[in-house]
């Protein structure tokens, strides 16, 4: 329980930004920030407008940039680290997209996605409305101005759109075969759909097996499916050493000439593994 309804404990902190208690006090310890209220008792509280900033602040470290810019950066400068330009052609798609969010209007959401999907390529679409459209979802909600509960409809319309969409592709035979899937711990999906429909689109059977999947069944599921490539999402909460030690393992039980990639936005942070293919972004499916 709180001591007054304005001040949070690290548990509130760590719940609504998703950030560990020993990375808060890192950033504490090396930054200044955030900068707790002591209690009589020695506890931490901190500031609502202290949860503000976090989100903000933990959503830029997600999408790449480094804690000791994001934690010394003004509001208006973590703005720009995570939204980035987008095709002005695709403004207005964008516009009325967010709108029918904050709205919660989902037969809206869909017919937009339908309408944008139907009027440029693939890549385009998932390029210039989905990537940019989950920025928007991903800073307002780190903002305070989007609810949790209009961030879930977005997601949950969004996946299943892209599954929608890959069903109504055939796989043909002479295209070979994908598993896609994430490492132990990994649980960020969208990128994974998207990666799934790319592959659907050139003709290739995709095995999508979800997140959070332990090495050796990945490795089990790829000889059982007969798949000539596995494809592994990272996150950049998934990136590092650790990471590389998996790819290490994964590869080693992988069947002959079954291939391993890599892609997402922890891939390009990830040592290079022998062996193992990196992908830099969606042009390279």
């Amino acid at each position: 329980m709180n001591a007054t309804p304005d001040l949070l404990s690290i548990g509130d902190i760590c719940s609504e930004t998703g950030l560990s208690p020993d990375v808060i006090r890192v950033w504490e310890r090396r930054y200044g920030f955030p900068m707790p209220i002591r209690l009589p008792s020695g506890h931490r509280r901190y500031l609502t407008s202290d949860l503000r900033r976090l989100r903000l602040i933990a959503e830029a470290v997600a999408e790449g940039s480094r804690p000791g810019l994001a934690v010394k950066a003004d509001d208006a400068t973590l703005r720009k680290l995570l939204v980035r330009n987008h095709p002005k052609a695709w403004g207005p798609v964008l516009e009325s997209l967010k709108a029918a969010v904050l709205a919660m209007d989902s037969a809206e959401i869909r017919t937009l996605l339908q309408t944008a999907f139907a009027a440029q390529p693939l890549k385009e679409f998932l390029s210039h409305v989905v990537d940019p459209l989950l920025e928007w979802v991903g800073y307002s909600w780190a903002e305070g101005t989007l609810g949790i509960h209009q961030e879930h409809l977005v997601t949950e319309i969004l996946e299943d759109f892209l599954r929608q969409t890959r069903q109504a592709l055939p796989p043909l035979p002479s295209k070979g075969a994908v598993l896609l899937t994430t490492l132990p711990g990994e649980r960020h999906r969208l990128g994974l759909l998207m990666a799934a429909l790319l592959y659907a689109a050139k003709g290739i059977r995709v095995e999508l097996l979800g997140v959070d999947l332990p090495v050796a069944s990945i490795a089990h599921a790829a000889r059982t499916l007969n798949v000539d490539r596995v494809a592994v999402s990272l996150s950049i909460q998934s990136s590092g050493e650790p990471t590389r030690k998996l790819l290490l393992d994964l590869l080693e039980r992988l069947p002959p000439r079954c291939r391993l990639l890599i892609g997402g936005q922890g891939a390009a942070r990830t040592r290079r593994v022998e062996g193992v293919e990196r992908m830099t972004g969606i042009g390279d499916i």
